[in-house]
């Protein structure tokens, strides 16, 4: 077997290629670390941008409910101030029906009482059931009163008749004169 033996230079020219290689391997790391790096800091950035952005709009969810509930809770108060409204036009309505029963035509007095007792038996049920989320089944609620007043209205508006004059009268009513003006009643 033959052994070979290297020279000075040979070696050092080997040496000087091991170096070079090294050092290009080290360059090639040591970029591959930089673009790393920014990498890495472009990742945190958006890691950053989101956490904002998740909080930002968690706390919108948050005051989307409470707006939510707040609006809920101006709506309900509401339609309780129309209850109590429409409570007291329905005793109204009572108390004017049995003032003119003696003095309409027969029969009509009955259907006026018979209105104003199921008007007023109907509001006065118990508030919660008006505001619950379940509707209402047939027996509970025989008719629907803002299709009947939105059609009376509309059927009534080239007369120019107030539904608002009706519902919260700037003074005390007298039926007798409403039914004459309505033509419910003959002149007499």
């Amino acid at each position: 077997m033959f052994k070979k033996s290297y020279s000075k230079k040979d070696f050092e020219k080997l040496a000087e290629g091991m170096k070079t290689a090294y050092e290009q391997r080290i360059r090639q790391l040591e970029e591959r670390v930089d673009r790393l790096n920014v990498e890495n800091k472009n990742l945190r950035a958006a890691c950053a941008e989101y956490q904002s952005r998740e909080k930002r709009v968690g706390q919108a969810i948050v005051d989307a409910e409470e707006k939510g509930s707040e609006i809920k809770e101006l709506y309900r108060l509401n339609a309780e101030c129309e209850l109590r409204t429409l409570q007291m036009f329905a005793e109204k309505w009572k108390r004017l029906a049995a003032q003119m029963a003696d003095s309409m035509p027969k029969g009509e007095g009955e259907k006026y009482a018979a209105f104003a007792d199921h008007l007023a038996a109907l509001l006065g049920r118990e508030s919660t059931a008006f505001f619950s989320d379940d509707p209402p089944s047939a027996e509970e609620m025989p008719f629907d009163p803002k299709k009947r007043i939105e059609r009376y209205v509309a059927e009534e508006s080239d007369t120019g008749f107030n539904l608002d004059d009706v519902l919260n009268p700037k003074q005390e009513l007298d039926l007798e004169k409403l039914c004459r003006e309505l033509g419910l009643m003959d002149e007499e």
